[in-house]
Parts: structure tokens; C-alpha cells; sequence
């Protein structure tokens, strides 16, 4: 029988490596987090972490707006 492979890709990270891969400062993260622009993170015991594919679908959020605001408009 095969055995399957664990996914060597975190499930959650710390902010600090979230903001890290966004290129932006764990304070500009932060305020995205407090505006609603970004999902909040999650709680584990006093430890605050984020989903990596909350980062992946912030990502595509704003792949599809800076697409949808350079459409041509239809006559």
C-alpha cells in the first residue's frame, strides 16, 4: 500500500511570516486584519496565527481587482 505524503506547506503561520510573504510590514498586516480587509486570525491558546490560504485568497482577491479595474468598457 502507498502511503500518502504530508504537504510540507505550513497550515497556519505567524503574522510575522505572513507579512513576510505578503512584502509588507507586520504593522501594515495588522491594520488590514483591523479594517476587515483581511480574515482575522486564529486564536491558539495566546498564540495568534493565519491560515495560509487566507494569504492565498487574499491574493487572488487582488489579482481579480487589479483585473476587474483594467476592463475595457463595452460599447
Amino acid at each position: 500500500m502507498d502511503r500518502a505524503t504530508v504537504s510540507e506547506r505550513p497550515i497556519v503561520i505567524t503574522l510575522e511570516q505572513a507579512a513576510q510573504r505578503l512584502a509588507i510590514s507586520r504593522r501594515t498586516l495588522e491594520r488590514l486584519i483591523a479594517a476587515g480587509e483581511f480574515p482575522s486570525p486564529l486564536k491558539l491558546g495566546r498564540a495568534s496565527r493565519l491560515a495560509a490560504e487566507d494569504i492565498d485568497a487574499y491574493c487572488a482577491q487582488l489579482r481579480y481587482r487589479r483585473v476587474s479595474n483594467h476592463e475595457v468598457p463595452q460599447d
